[in-house]
């Protein structure tokens, strides 16, 4: 399948660098085989930290699956083009609503068909520099993490959470 970028965008109000905390942070993915088609019945969490070993294989992936209907053994492994600790969602890609890439993926075998933000993640007050470190998003939660930044008297928010899979 090769390597896959998961890019996000959002409305952010009074809020910049919007990012998951840790490198431990538990992606959720769709999967889909890229043989038979079948899609993992489940959201699948992938942590970038934890390494399975590859059956038949002394290679390593972050997560490996094996298709329930034929059989075949995927594997998907974060790879390193992206600086996840870097990958930020900033105020100014908000206002133009543009899409910034948080990960790229390298697929053998399965495709991502989606992304789930559930987990937490921080960001900062633009004027105040605030740090907000317990960001709840998630699907589930369409209405997104609204907050109050006591600094600058502003509200904050996270809302419209989007994103996109494509090929890096």
């Amino acid at each position: 399948m090769g390597k896959l970028k998961v890019s996000i965008k959002a409305t952010l109000e009074n809020v910049t660098d919007l990012r998951p905390v840790g490198d431990d942070f538990n992606w959720m993915f769709k999967l889909q085989c890229g043989s038979c088609r079948e899609e993992h019945p489940n959201w699948v969490g992938i942590d970038a930290t934890e390494t399975r070993e590859i059956s038949g294989s002394r290679g390593e992936a972050n997560f490996v699956w094996r298709c329930t209907l034929c059989k075949r053994e995927h594997s998907i492994n974060f790879d390193s083009s992206l600086d996840r600790s870097k990958a930020v969602y900033t105020a100014e890609q908000s206002e133009e609503q543009k899409f910034a890439a948080i990960a790229v993926l390298e697929c053998r075998g399965c495709e991502i068909t989606a992304f789930d933000p559930k987990g937490i993640w921080s960001c900062k007050g633009t004027e105040s520099g605030t740090k907000f470190e317990e960001v709840e998003l998630s699907l589930e939660e369409p209405d997104g993490w609204t907050d109050y930044d006591e600094k600058s008297n502003e509200p904050v928010s996270v809302m419209e959470f989007e994103s996109k899979i494509e090929r890096a």
